[in-house]
């Protein structure tokens, strides 16, 4: 047995990027990879990683699967058993609760490899006590005996121990990685050149979010929140990344709240780094978050960061960031604020020291190794 199958059901956002970075290291390190994936939520990047993949002679397989529990996941566990029989690999690593529930599933089909499963961020952090966390919660406590699970932050681990009860020898706390090469802030003149492609007045301050419209990233409270700090910051554009099941909803609130006109709006970027070096701050008004792959990149083009309170964030909000702001989760007045402070520094003679951060803590030399010396390769 050689290599590593990695799982995935999302082909786009940060949980695919981080598996495609995780992929590109693994073969750079000389390591065979296979990947099984779905193109339900699929990109051009997704495509050429599975050309990537398969010209160095690893396995693929299309699982088809969406993120949702459904009758596709059982023709998609057998796949998935298919592909470890016939390419052996090592190691099998899930990411993402969909893809971390088939690998783990492969224990009760007799498949004897060691199992990973890096969450990206339990659907329980929310902190919600309904029906629907309630049943996340059994699956992962269930399923957190098999293998080993990566959590990414402090809040992650705290909440796999202490809520879901997994055992501390089951978990590992390895952070994600953000290649620093790639993210990186741009000339002043390039800058300018991609403002004015958007439409984005002269002197504006920008603020920028990237993500699922889904529940976890919440961003209807970051229409309402944008919408009130407009009353107090004229200027106030808003850049706004991401496609989900809450685009509908997005779209309408935004009208409701005649915020249209000052909102750009894009499903996605192939090379995303243009987005963070356009913008003058990020923000997320996540409901919980494992470690955001969008904070990290925002840090290493050295860009202030606003954030909500929640497991995930808060290992960012305690690492002496320079230009960072904070506010509670579902509070559009209180984030209102803080978008209020951030615009009234936006022009403070001081330094940052987000790149320098990213760099220091967050390399992939740093994280990806840790992963690989988990896999015991």
């Amino acid at each position: 047995m050689s290599g590593v199958l990695l799982v995935s059901e999302p082909g786009v956002d940060g949980v695919f990027r981080h598996v495609e970075a995780l992929a590109h290291f693994l073969m750079n390190q000389g390591q065979q990879v296979h990947l099984a994936y779905s193109d339900v939520r699929g990109s051009d990047r997704l495509s050429q990683l599975v050309a990537d993949i398969e010209r160095a002679g690893g396995g693929t397989v299309n699982l088809r699967v969406g993120n949702a529990p459904g009758p596709r996941d059982f023709g998609a566990l057998l796949k998935l058993r298919s592909l470890v029989k016939s390419t052996e690999p090592a190691v099998i690593h899930g990411h993402s609760s969909k893809a971390g529930a088939l690998v783990r599933g492969l224990a009760f089909l007799g498949i004897p490899q060691p199992k990973f499963y890096t969450p990206h961020a339990y659907y329980g952090l929310a902190g919600g006590a309904g029906l629907k966390a309630n049943i996340f919660n059994l699956i992962e406590r269930a399923l957190g005996q098999i293998g080993q699970s990566i959590v990414l932050s402090d809040g992650e681990q705290n909440f796999a121990e202490n809520t879901l009860r997994i055992p501390r020898g089951k978990l590992r706390l390895i952070p994600n990685p953000v290649d620093t090469k790639r993210f990186a802030p741009t000339t002043v003149e390039a800058r300018s050149a991609i403002r004015a492609e958007l439409g984005v007045p002269e002197g504006a301050k920008l603020l920028g979010s990237v993500g699922r419209l889904a529940f976890q990233k919440d961003p209807l409270t970051l229409y309402r929140s944008f919408a009130a700090a407009l009353q107090k910051v004229p200027d106030l554009w808003l850049y706004h990344l991401g496609d989900g099941e809450l685009t509908a909803e997005c779209e309408s609130l935004a009208r409701e709240l005649a915020i249209t006109d000052r909102i750009i709006r894009r499903t996605y970027l192939s090379k995303p780094v243009s987005f963070y070096q356009v913008i003058d701050g990020m923000i997320l008004t996540s409901r919980y978050e494992g470690l955001s792959f969008a904070v990290l990149e925002a840090l290493a083009c050295d860009v202030p960061i606003l954030l909500t309170e929640v497991p995930g964030n808060l290992d960012f909000l305690g690492m002496g960031l320079s230009h960072a702001w904070a506010a509670p989760k579902e509070a559009p007045i209180e984030i209102a604020r803080a978008i209020e402070r951030w615009a009234d520094d936006l022009n403070a003679p001081r330094a940052k020291n987000h790149r320098q951060i990213a760099e220091n803590r967050f390399s992939q030399t740093a994280c990806f190794g840790a992963i690989v010396s988990a896999y015991g390769l």
